[in-house]
């Protein structure tokens, strides 16, 4: 597994085009994630020359009575193999229910904020069995093609890029890869507890597999590899017909051709659920496009008789002079954010913002600060739009705007824009 586990983070390194030499890795202390930063550190050991640096970062959530004592454990072993580990606890309240999906959500929060803020990447220690899990749970759910192709090896997600290079190996290669090497490692309870959807995923698949099925896991990896293909060529048209018939306001606005997009749903009631997902995720700000059929039940809305307006996804969508035009909600907009000057942040899941001045965020006063060329496609929104944008107030107490522009998520150097004093960098997320 070494061998091979070299040659593919060679490789990454060398195609990906990867310019940052920092990685962020998520050590849960897990078999996965310890087999991770072992396969990690003899790939530096191999290869000096390329001077990476990796900062493994222990998440503390605090669920179990020795979860302090099991981090600080975790840390001594990261320490011991000469990197600078360091633990974060989650001190927020816990919910009453779903709280594995809770913690999930919360570790992956911290520590994209964390490479984010260090320009590094993000490596997760994900394997083929946790792919086929995860496959086999959105496939019940009725998960479109999206949501189907799984867990991809490398994403872009606000900003930062993970990466999974452990996600062509299987269970069995990693335990075999622990225990020839001594390595230590903790085990979760929670992972044997069957209240967890996953620990009953994870046992149902091992069944059917003994009994029925027993390539069900390679299956679904294959079928995972499928949907990939078949999106790949989805999103080449969807790239095309956007080109002709989406138009994208760098303040986070998008305008579509309504008779365009209704014979797209007259032809492809399932294409046209993937664009309208995709365009509500990107202006909404959301890691994932909304679900299947309260995006249909929308589009079946949005083409009845009389439709005027509508909300999917924190988005308001209305019908004027021919266009659907689709315009963020002013609500569950964090205005109050303290910025540092020269640091890269997210806002609002939908633009990157950079600033070269300290200060704080303030809903913009349109009233007082003209801004916006009133020529636009956008003009009779120019009011909503306005009141999801952040100005800033400098230290100082003077009060700037900003400078707009976009980027795609497709661009590993998503967080590199070039800004001027003040900029917000909408993330296109329609291109992918």
């Amino acid at each position: 597994m070494t061998e091979n586990f070299n040659i593919y983070f060679q490789n990454l390194c060398d195609n990906l085009k990867i310019k940052k030499s920092k990685f962020v890795l998520g050590l849960s202390g897990g078999i996965d994630s310890m087999a991770l930063l072992h396969l990690i550190k003899n790939f530096i050991k191999l290869n000096k020359n390329l001077k990476i640096e990796v900062y493994p970062v222990i998440i503390d959530h605090g669920l179990r009575l020795n979860s302090a004592d099991e981090a600080k454990a975790v840390l001594d072993v990261a320490v011991n193999l000469e990197f600078n580990p360091i633990i974060k606890k989650i001190n927020i309240k816990k919910p009453s229910g779903n709280i594995q999906n809770w913690a999930r959500k919360e570790r992956r929060r911290i520590l994209c904020d964390i490479a984010f803020d260090l320009s590094a990447n993000l490596l997760l220690g994900h394997h083929s069995d946790d792919q086929a899990e995860t496959i086999f749970m959105r496939s019940i759910k009725n998960s479109g093609i999206d949501g189907l192709v799984g867990m991809q090896e490398k994403i872009i997600w606000n900003g930062v890029l993970i990466i999974r290079p452990l996600i062509f190996f299987n269970k069995a290669q990693i335990t075999r890869y622990v225990e020839e090497n001594n390595i230590i490692f903790f085990q979760d309870s929670s992972n044997s507890m069957f209240k967890f959807e996953r620990v009953k995923v994870r046992k149902t698949l091992r069944d059917i597999s003994l009994t029925s099925w027993h390539s069900i896991s390679e299956d679904l990896i294959k079928f995972s590899f499928l949907n990939k293909q078949l999106l790949k060529k989805i999103n080449e048209v969807f790239n095309k017909w956007g080109e002709n018939n989406i138009l994208i306001d760098n303040r986070g606005a998008i305008r579509v051709d309504f008779k365009k997009l209704k014979y797209l749903f007259e032809n492809s009631n399932l294409f046209t659920i993937s664009v309208l997902g995709k365009i509500i995720k990107t202006v909404g700000g959301k890691e994932f496009s909304p679900k299947k059929n309260k995006t249909l039940n929308c589009l079946n809305v949005i083409f009845g008789s009389s439709f005027k307006n509508t909300n999917l996804g924190n988005v308001n969508i209305s019908l004027k002079n021919k266009y659907l035009f689709f315009i963020r909600e002013n609500r569950n907009i964090n205005f109050k954010l303290e910025i540092i000057k020269n640091k890269t942040y997210i806002f609002d899941g939908r633009f990157i913002l950079m600033s070269k001045h300290s200060g704080n965020l303030i809903k913009s006063n349109f009233r007082d600060i003209e801004y916006v060329n009133t020529v636009s496609p956008f003009t009779e929104y120019e009011d909503d739009i306005k009141n999801t944008i952040p100005f800033m107030s400098t230290l100082e107490g003077i009060t700037i705007r900003p400078y707009f522009s976009k980027v795609e998520t497709k661009s590993e150097n998503i967080v590199n824009c070039k800004y001027n004093s003040f900029d917000l960098c909408f993330i296109n997320r329609l291109l992918i």
